[in-house]
């Protein structure tokens, strides 16, 4: 199809990513490679790699690369389509993969999901929040993506307003129109729409410095990568979020900077409170500007935060 005989599949839960996936590689006669196929593809390799990314730093950043150049040699052999599985980090620089991201606002998930489960909304909405944490740890942790950053695709598709037919339809539209970049001309592409490192926009001197400490220790960072909803209108939409400042891969905790006098941080503790109710299983660690002070003092840095 074009130029691209490789489409990753990313997507939200009970976004009907997967199905999209399954009705694209049966379209065009691609290979579809799921969980199961993708498990038997690594041990068959003649290094029977793991399905999964080790923990261990060294060994995962080889782990990365041995899977990556593996995709790369099966792109140029045959057409397949990947569902999941960080296909958008692996291929990211593969000049011959379409990336997707398949999505649908919750209130659409969540009524998908407890007509699937035959559950109660409370439930539902239960099971929703842990599976979309447990993709977005997934992908967070051993890739450092961001995953629904929409400058890691090719194409959005929101299945609220269009069914499986009607999706397959629009990725294949826009697979015919798209020229697919050069290794080049892609990694400078990549390189000025957030694939690649780029310096941050940090929105508070207290923030850079905080960053500048992590990275002495060499303990890994993301600045503001993901925005929690905490409170919803009637119709679904988003009223209240919260963007903790930074995340660490290494530890799985968000950790947010108050460096306003104590009495001033009510909001931002209220809205700490509501994200460990939504998200129990998040962890977040609040530094308050005391703490902050005392880290200052320990490096020598006086400057001043108020």
């Amino acid at each position: 199809m074009g130029n691209f005989s490789v489409i990753t599949v990313s997507r939200e839960v009970e976004s009907l990513g997967d199905e999209v996936a399954l009705r694209l590689a049966k379209r065009l006669g691609y290979e579809f490679i799921n969980r199961e196929k993708w498990v038997a593809i690594l041990r068959d390799h003649r290094d029977s790699l793991s399905p999964d990314p080790p923990e261990e730093e060294k060994e995962r950043e080889e782990w990365v690369k041995a899977v990556g150049e593996l995709l790369q040699g099966m792109a140029e052999r045959r057409a397949f389509v990947l569902l999941g599985r960080g296909g958008q980090k692996l291929l990211a620089q593969c000049s011959f993969a379409f990336h997707l991201l398949v999505v649908a606002p919750v209130p659409v998930r969540l009524r998908r999901i407890m007509q699937r489960y035959k559950q109660d909304e409370v439930t539902a909405s239960r099971i929703l929040a842990e599976q979309d944490r447990q993709r977005e740890r997934f992908l967070l942790r051993f890739f450092g993506v961001d995953w629904r950053n929409p400058l890691h695709y090719h194409l959005v598709v929101n299945t609220a307003f269009y069914d499986v037919e009607e999706s397959c339809q629009l990725v294949l539209e826009a697979m015919k129109r798209t020229s697919a970049p050069s290794l080049g001309e892609q990694a400078s592409f990549f390189e000025t729409s957030g694939f690649m490192e780029r310096p941050v926009a940090f929105s508070h001197p207290s923030e850079e410095e905080f960053a500048r400490i992590l990275d002495f220790y060499g303990i890994r960072w993301l600045y503001e990568p993901r925005t929690f909803p905490l409170e919803w209108d009637s119709e679904g939409n988003v009223v209240e979020a919260f963007a903790p400042d930074f995340y660490l891969p290494d530890f799985d905790l968000f950790v947010e900077l108050t460096t306003q006098r104590q009495k001033l941080v009510w909001r931002k503790n209220r809205k700490v409170r509501k994200l460990r109710e939504l998200y129990p299983e998040v962890k977040i660690k609040v530094i308050y500007a005391r703490d902050y002070e005392h880290i200052l003092r320990k490096f020598d840095l006086e400057e001043n935060h108020e």
